[in-house]
C-alpha cells in the first residue's frame, strides 16, 4: 500500500493556491491553453491516446505502471476505477484521461498520456486535482477527513526530450519565497506536481524485456526509422502470443506502420506479421527497402522537376540529382506533355 501523509499537504498547499486568485487566473488560463494544445493533434496521436487508454483500462497493467513510476507495489485488486470526468466551477466540461482510486484510502492516481510536450502541462495537471478533490467533497460531505490525495503521472510517448517543468514551483519561481527545490524534498500529492514517465528514457532492451503490452506499446512508438521499426515489430509480435490484449498491440503496430507507409503497404506488412510471424521478416525488410527506394526516387524527380521549372542547366541538375543528362531529358518530354 502507498503510505503518504496526505491532510497536512493537502491544507497547507490548498490554501497557499486557492486563496491566491491572481495564482489561480493564471491556473485556470494556463489550463485551458494546455486542454486547446491537446486537442489539436493528429488523427494519428488521437488513435494512439486511445490504445493507452484501453491498456490503462487493465488493472493488471495500470497497476505495474503506477507501481513502477512511483517506486512502490500496487495491486491491481487495490485499484477501483474512479470518475474521470467533472463538471468545474465554471460550469465547463472536463474529462481526464485515467483515474483510479487506491480502495480503502483517500488517494487518487491521475494518469494523462501526451505525445507532444506540453510547456503548460503542469497548470493543466494542478486544475485537474483540485476539481478531482472537489468532486470528492461533494460525494463525501459527511467525512470528517474529506480531502483527498491526487497523485498525478505522465506518460509521454513523443520524439522530442521532455523539457516541460514537473511543477510549478519551478515554473512560477516569483511566487513563492522558496525557490530552492529538489526532487527530493517534493512529496507525492503536492499539487501542481506530476511524476514524469517518458519513453525516451528507457533503452529497447527494457522495454522488449518489461512483462505486460504498455511497454511494446512504448517501444512502438519509440522507434523512429522504418528499418529498425519493422524489426522491432516482429519482435514484439514473438513476445506477445501469451498475452491476453494482444490486438491491442497490433493496432498500435498498425498505426505505427500506417504513419510511415499509408494503408496499402501496411496491411501487407500486417499480413505477413500476423500470419507466419518472424519467418516472415525478411520478406518485409525487401519490401520496406523497395518502398523507401520508391519514395527517394519519388521525391528526387520532384526536385528535378522544381530546378527545371527554376532553368538550371541540364548539366547541373545531373551533377546536384545524380541522374543522366539522358534520364533528365526524358523528364523535360513529360512535363511538357
Amino acid at each position: 500500500m502507498i503510505k503518504v501523509e496526505t491532510k497536512n499537504t493537502i491544507k497547507i498547499d490548498i490554501e497557499k493556491y486557492l486563496k491566491d486568485p491572481v495564482f489561480m487566473a493564471l491556473v485556470k488560463k494556463y489550463a485551458k491553453e494546455s486542454e486547446e494544445f491537446n486537442k489539436n493533434k493528429s488523427k494519428i496521436d488521437k488513435e494512439h491516446d486511445k490504445i493507452v487508454k484501453r491498456v490503462f483500462q487493465s488493472k493488471k497493467e495500470a497497476a505495474k505502471f503506477i507501481g513502477k513510476a512511483i517506486g512502490t507495489k500496487v495491486k491491481p485488486s487495490e485499484l477501483v476505477a474512479a470518475q474521470n470526468s467533472f463538471v468545474t466551477t465554471e460550469l465547463e466540461y472536463r474529462e481526464a484521461d485515467i483515474v483510479y482510486r487506491l480502495k480503502g484510502t483517500n488517494i487518487v492516481i491521475l494518469i494523462e498520456h501526451q505525445t507532444r510536450v506540453d510547456y503548460r502541462m503542469a497548470y493543466r495537471i494542478l486544475n485537474y486535482q483540485i476539481e478531482i478533490m472537489r468532486a470528492n467533497e461533494v460525494e463525501n460531505p459527511k467525512k470528517e477527513d474529506k480531502e483527498c490525495l491526487v497523485i498525478p503521472i505522465v506518460l509521454y510517448t513523443g520524439k522530442e526530450k521532455w523539457t516541460a517543468k514537473n511543477y510549478i514551483k519551478e515554473i512560477q519561481e516569483r511566487l513563492f519565497e522558496d525557490t530552492k527545490i529538489g526532487k527530493e524534498e517534493i512529496e507525492l500529492g503536492t499539487l501542481g506536481y506530476y511524476t514524469l514517465v517518458d519513453v525516451n528514457n528507457y533503452t529497447k532492451e527494457e522495454l522488449l524485456k518489461e512483462g505486460g503490452i504498455l511497454s511494446k506499446i512504448m517501444l512502438i512508438e519509440k522507434e523512429r526509422s522504418t528499418k529498425d521499426l519493422v524489426k522491432t515489430i516482429f519482435e514484439i509480435n514473438e513476445r506477445i502470443q501469451n498475452e491476453k490484449n494482444k490486438e491491442i498491440v497490433y493496432t498500435a503496430m498498425y498505426l505505427g506502420l500506417e504513419k510511415k507507409f499509408g494503408t496499402k503497404i501496411t496491411n501487407k506488412i500486417m499480413e505477413k506479421i500476423i500470419g507466419k510471424g518472424s519467418g516472415n521478416m525478411l520478406a518485409v525488410e525487401q519490401m520496406v527497402l523497395e518502398e523507401n527506394e520508391m519514395l527517394r526516387n519519388e521525391g528526387k524527380r520532384v526536385s528535378v522537376v522544381n530546378m527545371i521549372k527554376r532553368g538550371f542547366p541540364i548539366k547541373t541538375i545531373s551533377e546536384i540529382s545524380e541522374l543522366s543528362q539522358k534520364e533528365i531529358k526524358e523528364i523535360m518530354k513529360s512535363i511538357k506533355k
